[in-house]
């Protein structure tokens, strides 16, 4: 990494505190200005991502963003800044926001998902260092399991990720039987040899019904 003389690194940890400090700025004109009356529309952020929910003209709340964040020199990333439909869905700090009809009522509500984006990196955190030949003992291979998908689960456990959690589950469950089997000489998969049951004894975390439960 190349030192600067302006800005700060991306990816520093000290990045989203300074982004919250500089743009607080942004959110009081935005307010002060009464943009949420006139334009119907509020601004949501969160360090330098920010969302615009419009009940007005999303094209002029968009461009009254931009004039504010001109002002402050800045620039407005047109490749990640898209305007949809709330019933089309959206991603924000690795959720995913969509408008659907309950089944239940019938009414419209918000549903709230860990994006596939999410999903798609933790399954590669854990990919990373769960390989059936990796030299790692069995507890090894739990503790840094269990720590990686912990933070994960707790992150997204209060919204819709049943089905979610379910998936990450079997990917889990796989992926250590496998190791298991590959290390006891086993043939085939290991299901007989391995069951769910046994895997939970020996100590894998255990998402698949939002109760993260793990041993202490």
């Amino acid at each position: 990494m190349e030192p600067t003389a302006v800005g700060v690194p991306q990816g520093s940890p000290i990045s989203p505190l300074y982004s919250n400090i500089y743009l607080n700025l942004l959110d009081q004109v935005w307010h002060k200005r009464g943009y949420p009356e006139k334009l119907g529309a509020s601004l949501h952020r969160y360090a330098d991502d920010a969302i615009l929910v419009c009940r007005g003209s999303a094209e002029k709340a968009l461009e009254a963003f931009a004039g504010i964040a001109s002002r402050m020199g800045l620039t407005i990333n047109r490749e990640k800044t898209r305007i949809t439909k709330l019933t089309d869905g959206f991603d924000f700090i690795g959720f995913q926001f969509v408008k659907r009809r309950s089944p239940k009522s019938g009414k419209p509500c918000i549903y709230i998902f860990p994006s596939k984006a999410a999903q798609r990196n933790i399954r590669r955190r854990i990919k990373y260092f769960t390989k059936r030949r990796a030299p790692m003992t069995p507890a090894e291979f739990v503790e840094q399991v269990n720590q990686t998908v912990r933070g994960w689960a707790d992150y997204f456990r209060h919204t819709n990720a049943s089905e979610a959690f379910r998936r990450l589950q079997r990917f889990i469950n796989i992926r250590f039987r496998r190791y298991l089997n590959y290390r006891s000489k086993g043939r085939g998969f290991g299901w007989m040899k391995y069951p769910n049951a046994a895997l939970y004894a020996r100590g894998i975390i255990y998402i698949g019904s939002r109760v993260v439960e793990y041993p202490r």
